[in-house]
């Protein structure tokens, strides 16, 4: 059975979810965009969280890696999945920091794999919530974003999964909605 696929305009971090998507960057840096929406919707423990996480890991983040963190202080979601999408390895004003179509398949097989381990301990539907990654200051087109996840999401997997994808503008919206055949 494929994904159930919601498409919605406005801001991904006032829905109810089990997990919301951040798209990040390789230091895990609450920073511009999507970031920044997280930091002031689950405030500053979450930047703490994502942190110690880091320094937990034995080695450097790549682009398309996923870590997940509670939500911090936001009560309507359980966990946020931080994907690296750009790369800070090397600093912010490196140059060939920005993602590629391919690491945004790299990072929905990732968190597949949370949604695969959050399966395992739960017997009802579970919900996905994510923007557009890498759209934003990654410069990727949208449309080819909008092709990864209609294949992504449309194909059979083994659990029951509603994800709902965020246009940020009523344009985004239109335009997931047009690509994705809704």
């Amino acid at each position: 059975m494929p994904y159930s696929i919601v498409v919605k305009q406005g801001n991904l971090l006032n829905e109810e979810a089990d997990f919301i998507v951040n798209a990040s960057n390789t230091k895990l840096i609450l920073g511009s965009g999507v970031s920044m929406a997280f930091k002031r919707h689950c405030g500053i423990e979450l930047q703490t969280k994502m942190n110690s996480v880091l320094n937990s890991i034995d080695s450097d983040l790549v682009q398309g890696d996923v870590v997940a963190t509670s939500s911090g202080e936001a009560s309507n979601f359980k966990y946020s999945l931080h994907v690296a999408v750009m790369d800070y390895n090397q600093g912010v004003k490196y140059n060939e920091k920005n993602p590629t179509i391919d690491i945004i398949k790299k990072a929905l097989e990732n968190i597949e794999y949370y949604l695969l381990w959050y399966a395992k301990n739960k017997s009802d539907t579970m919900k996905l919530v994510l923007p557009l990654m890498g759209c934003g200051i990654g410069g990727l087109d949208k449309a080819s974003v909008i092709e990864i996840y209609r294949n992504f999401f449309t194909r059979g997997v083994d659990i029951n999964c509603e994800v709902v994808i965020y246009g940020y503008s009523i344009e985004d919206y239109q335009q997931i909605k047009k690509l994705l055949n809704l």
